[in-house]
C-alpha cells in the first residue's frame, strides 16, 4: 500500500464514525473477558491519540491535526482493517485483551499490527 491510500483511510471521516463503533466494542469485549463479567465502554480521544504516537500514525498525519483528528485517524484505520478482512473482532479484541492494564499501549499494538498488514501487501 502506498503513503497516499494510507493517508486517505487515516482522514476518512466515515471509517472513523464505524470505528469509533468497531472500537468500543472490541476494548468492551477485552474488558468483558478481562473481568468475567459484561461491561461497556467508550475508549477516550486522549488513548487513542497516545496510541497513535505510540504507533507511529501521527507522524503520517498533516503537522496540525487535532487530538480528536489523530484519535479518529486509528478508528479508522481499525475499521478499514476490519472491513477489508485484515482483522476480526475476536483478533482485535484478543490484543486488546492481553494489554488491557494499558489501553493506550493495547491500541498502540493493534494500530502497529493493523500498518504492518496493510503496509506488507
Amino acid at each position: 500500500m502506498r503513503t497516499e491510500e494510507l493517508m486517505q483511510i487515516l482522514l476518512d471521516r466515515k471509517l472513523a464514525q464505524l470505528g469509533d463503533s468497531f472500537v468500543n466494542l472490541a476494548y468492551s469485549l477485552a474488558l468483558t473477558r478481562n473481568l468475567g463479567q459484561p461491561v461497556g465502554t467508550k475508549v477516550s480521544d486522549k488513548i487513542l491519540a497516545d496510541a497513535a504516537r505510540k504507533a507511529g500514525i501521527r507522524r503520517l498525519l498533516p503537522r496540525r491535526t487535532s487530538r480528536s483528528d489523530v484519535s479518529n485517524a486509528v478508528e479508522s484505520l481499525a475499521a478499514y482493517a476490519w472491513l477489508h478482512h485484515y482483522l476480526t473482532i475476536d483478533e482485535a479484541s484478543a490484543v486488546l485483551e492481553r494489554q488491557a492494564d494499558s489501553p493506550s499501549d493495547a491500541f498502540a499494538t493493534l494500530s502497529e499490527r493493523i500498518l504492518k498488514k496493510l503496509l506488507s501487501r
